[in-house]
């Protein structure tokens, strides 16, 4: 059977603008022309939030800004599904990804070389693609700030082992190049109060921060206990998180200074319970 050839937006309007013209300008808006912090040029790595753009795109927009202008070979894009239930990992088996600025072909080779060569935990699957927002939202970020030319790699973790990321990092590590990128799509804390979610979230990003995965989990079953009201999760892509946090341990990289707002900061939003969004860059020392 003939596979897809271009993944179409699924949530544009919805997360962000469909207009190209509209979402290009509100891209701009959100990038100032700051300094590119120590390190900046040496990003390996961003967490960055997958929410509508009027709630998390600052947020995301310090992640994305040390990349300006960057040439990267393939953006290996992970996030934990929301939207179909399946085993393991699933990469999209389209040939491109559309965003209202534009197609971006997918590494269809570095695909294969995981899928056939790699742990047996990944696989091609369309529909775990098909209508998810997590790693939909992330694109339009890289197109506006990555050198044209780039490739994506989308992956989504489905149901599987709590340890799995030890295995795909084994995978990840064997097929990536000192030019590609890895995005880690993830929201922080869901439904605690303002107050209750900037410090669940501090402490999200410190582990994170400290590539302190154990503490990271120690964490987030603390939080699913419901200790806290309202709150049902400390973050919702954990295996797409530790996955990055365990290349970079691994590899030596050092994580930036991290942002952080919740959908509370947006005006007229919600006070009471609150979603967290938090963004972290890693790069090589």
């Amino acid at each position: 059977m003939q596979q897809p050839i271009v993944r179409h937006p699924a949530v544009a309007e919805e997360f962000y603008p469909s207009d190209a013209e509209e979402l290009g300008a509100l891209l701009s808006e959100l990038f100032p022309n700051e300094p590119i912090p120590e390190g900046g040029r040496n990003v390996k790595a961003v967490i960055a939030p997958h929410a509508a753009y009027r709630y998390g795109g600052v947020v995301s927009a310090k992640a994305y800004g040390p990349l300006a202008g960057r040439s990267v070979r393939t953006a290996i894009m992970m996030g934990n599904a929301h939207a179909y239930l399946f085993d393991n990992v699933a990469i999209d088996p389209h040939e491109s990804w559309e965003s209202p600025l534009g197609r971006v072909p997918v590494d269809r080779e570095m695909g294969l070389r995981l899928t056939s060569a790699g742990s047996g935990r990944i696989h091609e699957l369309d529909i775990a693609h098909h209508c998810d927002h997590v790693l939909e939202v992330q694109l339009p970020f890289l197109q506006h700030q990555l050198k044209p030319g780039f490739s994506i790699l989308p992956m989504l973790f489905g149901q599987s082992r709590p340890d799995i990321y030890r295995t795909i990092a084994d995978d990840l590590i064997s097929v990536m190049g000192d030019d590609d990128l890895i995005v880690a799509s993830s929201d922080l804390s869901h439904y605690p109060s303002y107050r209750d979610a900037s410090k669940i979230d501090r402490t999200t990003l410190e582990f994170m921060s400290k590539m302190d995965i154990d503490a990271l989990e120690r964490h987030q079953e603390e939080v699913r206990q419901r200790t806290i009201q309202g709150a049902m999760s400390a973050f919702c892509s954990p295996d797409a998180v530790k996955t990055l946090l365990e290349i970079a341990r691994r590899l030596g990289w050092k994580a930036g200074e991290p942002a952080y707002r919740n959908s509370g900061d947006a005006v007229h939003d919600d006070r009471l319970a609150v979603v967290g969004y938090g963004a972290l860059a890693f790069y090589e020392p």
